[in-house]
């Protein structure tokens, strides 16, 4: 049995109330589908990992001093 007959089966027992949630989170999953990003490509990312960002280097500058 595939996952598409997996999710057919416990959809039919579904009440009218879960299905109407299952709905939500396939609509937001479709939604996700064609506009997320992926991270790595993401420049917030990039900016994030760049050494200007890197709050270690201030944590610890006094540490890095003496090496």
């Amino acid at each position: 049995m595939n996952t598409r007959q997996k999710l057919e089966l416990i959809i039919d027992q579904l009440n009218d109330e879960q299905l109407s949630t299952l709905l939500d989170f396939a609509v937001l999953l479709k939604s996700k589908e064609k506009t997320t990003v992926p991270m790595i490509q993401s420049q917030a990312y990039e900016e994030w990992l760049s050494s200007e960002n890197d709050i270690y280097d201030e944590l610890f500058s006094d540490e890095l001093s003496t090496r």
